[in-house]
């Protein structure tokens, strides 16, 4: 287990926190979500069923009056499913300081977000490298076309211009990833891989593990 995971673990057990309101924690620390906007989000979700929260989106079903069933969602797949009570769900509003302070640490190889938010510069990479974590600026998005896969289904597509300060690459977002980020949002990619495309190297994000997820909103 790894060294923030089982402080976040031991400083909840020192206040009575229950199991379900770790599982908050470490969600929101893994998905790098607010705890106060995973707490409105979780609300909004109890009430209307659906609701998104950064990169994930929620759906909820009651398990009773104090309890709801959440499963979580991001690009299309099931990423967690758990159920939580609303004593947990309240919590999050208004985390002690200890917990703020270790929600923002960040370990060079925590498990709970994968590798580090920003390990490879755009200016780094090369084709054929893959799971790369990278965080950078979208500057720009094509237009949207419709193309086919190779199975004759049919896709939308627009490729993201992404800059770090060291370079500029193109990311192409697919189907539901297209209205996931806007220009001038904050971004970071997980798990992708450099490939080239038409003689120009471009990122990919693999369906099966990889993500594009928002640290900053444009909006």
């Amino acid at each position: 287990m790894p060294m923030i995971s089982s402080s976040l673990r031991s400083l909840a057990d020192e206040r009575d926190s229950d199991r379900d309101f770790i599982y908050l924690l470490m969600l929101a620390r893994k998905y790098d979500l607010k705890p106060i906007a995973l707490h409105n989000a979780l609300v909004k979700a109890r009430e209307n069923e659906k609701s998104t929260c950064g990169s994930l989106s929620i759906e909820s079903r009651a398990l009773g009056d104090n309890r709801s069933c959440f499963m979580f969602s991001q690009n299309d797949r099931a990423v967690a499913q758990t159920a939580i009570s609303k004593h947990s769900l309240a919590k999050l509003r208004a985390l002690p300081q200890e917990l703020m302070e270790l929600l923002r640490a960040r370990g060079p190889k925590s498990t709970l977000a994968g590798n580090s938010e920003a390990d490879r510069r755009i200016a780094d990479l090369q084709i054929g490298l893959r799971h790369v974590n990278l965080k950078a600026k979208v500057i720009g998005k094509s237009r949207i076309r419709a193309v086919q896969s190779r199975d004759g289904l049919p896709l939308l597509v627009c490729s993201a211009t992404l800059s770090d300060g060291t370079g500029k690459i193109q990311l192409p977002l697919w189907n539901r990833q297209i209205h996931s980020v806007v220009k001038n949002d904050t971004v970071i990619v997980r798990q992708a891989t450099v490939r080239n495309f038409r003689g120009e190297m471009q990122l990919s994000i693999p369906r099966k593990n990889g993500s594009i997820s928002i640290v900053h909103s444009a909006e």
